[in-house]
């Protein structure tokens, strides 16, 4: 199964490097422990290879990963906390818990116990 799946803003793109602002949620899922941080303080370096072919990276518009590339090695660069230091993270990390899951089926209505008389 094949899907995008948003990661937060592009700011910059430099060659092949793509340079997202993450929201807090995101950042969460690359750095389980880490402590809360504003939402846009950590950024994201990546390989515009990862971004989705079908919503290719723009800057000042929302970043998309492809779900299938993802599988593969994928690894960015997490700035954390905004100084400037970059940490390795495996992208492989955002696909936890994050298969879709199918839409509920319509629930059958069922006769009145009155009905008509």
């Amino acid at each position: 199964m094949t899907y995008d799946i948003g990661i937060g803003s592009c700011i910059a793109i430099n060659g092949e490097a793509v340079l997202v602002k993450l929201d807090s949620v995101m950042v969460k899922r690359l750095v389980p422990g880490s402590p809360w941080r504003k939402s846009g303080t950590s950024t994201l370096t990546l390989n515009r290879a990862l971004c989705s072919p079908r919503r290719k990276p723009e800057v000042g518009s929302e970043v998309y990963l492809d779900r299938a590339t993802l599988t593969r090695a994928a690894p960015g660069k997490l700035d954390l906390t905004g100084d400037g230091t970059l940490l390795p993270v495996d992208l492989r990390l955002l696909l936890d818990n994050l298969d879709p899951q199918p839409a509920p089926t319509p629930s059958v209505k069922g006769r009145s116990m009155f009905g008509r008389r």
